[in-house]
């Protein structure tokens, strides 16, 4: 994997060139996430996302935005999470200049309309209900406030309905202004790459003008458990949708790979113990998964269910049964090495793009400041063995797991 980080009009920039790729991707990446935001501006970042493509200064309106990307068959797309924003478009490698005058135009200067953005907020809240109709995303933002409480983290993305509807042009500039400067995002160039220097005129030139500092902080977050291990939602679903979670490990700390080497043996695929005891012999459920998860604040084990109504009890009981077989490190040496195997397989090929390593380059940096490639990954999933992940077992151990469920 070969990258290149360079600086350009004060912002740091990332090319990694792909010989062999038939696209180019560039991506904007910012410390723009919903931890950013407080209890009265929650979902401004998320909506925000939403209104960049509703035009600039050269391609005014929504529709000149599709269409200017249509042209070259581009793909343009956004997303928002807890702790970043990303814009990216990805197209032929010979279209690269006009995408980044598009994703450049929508992005330094936004317009927000007023019309627009009136509209927009019925598209949002209808997003917002659509999750809230369905039980899998339900589950897991119900999780999320019982887990995290009234933090960063414990506030959905999408934000409320009467915050949304709260929002303006006023606060979406705001709001702009405060965090998408330049030392609080990244831009990554990655595919086939032509004429480097070129491009990176045409970068500075673009995005020269942002502001160069950002104005807000993420404010400081102190993890406190819940008090109550078990707690419930009550939405007259048709199954009972569950999230057992646990404590884990942080995006900077080592342990990372083990704990998603042990989640894997857990829950992580069709031979994993959960699926295959759960699932296939008992038939209590249609899906069932362990996973993993870190971020630059905290860690988290997380399992996640849809049981069957009449059966819940037993379900969970035969759940908290093959966690407790983890926990207490039965774990058999052809598990570890599954493992492995596995988790090696998927994050090489979940970084075959161009849009995909400008993501998994992107991101890495712009929280960590520092970049492990693919080959430096493997590395450390190698160098693991059976002992490694016996030695964290128990962080799923029963005192250390937390039920939320809604019914």
């Amino acid at each position: 994997m070969k990258y290149k980080i360079t600086s350009t009009a004060g912002i740091q920039t990332i090319f990694a060139p792909m010989i062999d790729a038939n696209s180019t991707t560039i991506e904007v990446v910012c410390k723009a996430g919903s931890i950013y935001e407080t209890r009265d501006n929650n979902g401004i970042s998320h909506f925000l996302e939403h209104l960049f493509f509703k035009g600039g200064k050269k391609y005014p309106t929504s529709k000149d935005v599709a269409e200017a990307v249509d042209k070259f068959g581009g793909e343009f797309n956004a997303y928002t999470g807890d702790e970043y924003a990303g814009y990216y478009v990805k197209c032929a490698p010979e279209f690269i200049s006009k995408a980044i005058d598009v994703l450049g135009d929508m992005m330094i200067h936004p317009a927000f309309p007023k019309e627009e953005l009136e509209r927009e907020k019925g598209v949002v809240i209808q997003e917002l209900k659509m999750y809230e109709d369905s039980p899998t995303a339900l589950v897991m933002q119900k999780w999320q406030e019982y887990y995290f409480w009234d933090t960063s983290y414990g506030r959905a993305t999408i934000g409320t309905e009467a915050n949304i509807k709260s929002f303006n042009q006023e606060k979406l500039l705001a709001h702009q202004a405060d965090l998408y400067a330049k030392d609080n995002l990244i831009i990554v160039i990655a595919g086939k790459i032509a004429d480097e220097a070129a491009l990176s005129k045409q970068l500075e030139e673009t995005f020269g003008t942002l502001p160069t500092q950002k104005r807000i902080s993420k404010p400081p977050f102190v993890q406190t458990l819940p008090a109550d291990k078990i707690a419930f939602y009550d939405k007259k679903t048709e199954q009972n949708h569950l999230v057992i979670s646990a404590p884990g490990f942080a995006g900077d700390d080592e342990q990372r790979y083990a704990a998603s080497v042990l989640a894997t043996i857990l829950g992580g695929n069709m031979s994993s113990r959960l699926f295959q005891n759960i699932r296939a012999k008992q038939g209590l459920c249609y899906y069932i998964k362990a996973q993993h998860m870190s971020n630059q604040d905290n860690g988290i084990f997380l399992i996640r269910a849809g049981i069957d109504k009449e059966r819940f009890d037993f379900g969970l009981e035969k759940i908290f049964e093959e966690i407790a077989r983890v926990a207490n490190g039965d774990i058999t040496q052809e598990e570890f090495d599954n493992a492995i195997g596995y988790n090696e397989g998927q994050i090489q090929m979940g970084i075959e793009s161009s849009d995909e390593i400008a993501s998994f380059l992107g991101e890495q940096f712009l929280i960590y400041n520092k970049i492990e490639t693919l080959e430096e990954i493997l590395k450390k999933y190698k160098a693991l063995k059976l002992a490694d992940i016996q030695a964290i077992a128990s962080k799923l151990s029963r005192e250390n797991c937390f039920l939320y469920y809604i019914k």
